[in-house]
């Protein structure tokens, strides 16, 4: 992604994440409320990602997880992992979300493509799941 690229980029984008699972026990549904804020340089994007998980699988009737992934030293406290990310050409970024403690191991990733003032989404995760969104920027006051 070019630097030009990357400036039309930045900014902050919401919306719906629907994933599915379809691997043994953990077949469910999952919706991801999300955020995500970008800034920094092409070459080092910042990236701040809050998460509102709501989830059903065979397993759990309903679940709710809530998160704060982030790259951005000054924001790390209080999150419940950190975020990987890179840029592709000519218009992808890639986020890898690594959770702390206990849940270490599993790694959610995101590649997201931008197109104008949408961003599409989508979504590999552990244990199956699998999904898209799309994800709508904030306007820049």
């Amino acid at each position: 992604m070019t630097q030009r690229a990357w400036s039309r980029a930045e900014g902050s984008y919401v919306g719906p994440l629907r994933s599915t699972s379809l691997r043994g026990g953990f077949e469910g549904q999952s919706v991801i409320e999300t955020r995500i804020d970008l800034s920094g340089w092409v070459d080092n994007p910042a990236v701040t990602m809050q998460t509102n998980n709501g989830f059903s699988t065979a397993w759990a009737m309903y679940g709710e997880r809530k998160g704060l992934y982030t790259n951005v030293p000054a924001k790390r406290y209080g999150s419940q992992g950190t975020i990987y990310a890179s840029t592709h050409a000519p218009d992808q970024l890639l986020l890898i979300l690594r959770r702390f403690g206990a849940s270490a191991g599993t790694t959610d990733w995101l590649i997201i493509t931008f197109h104008g003032d949408n961003a599409y989404v989508d979504v590999i995760g552990h244990s199956g799941w699998r999904g898209e969104g799309e994800l709508w920027k904030i306007p820049q006051p």
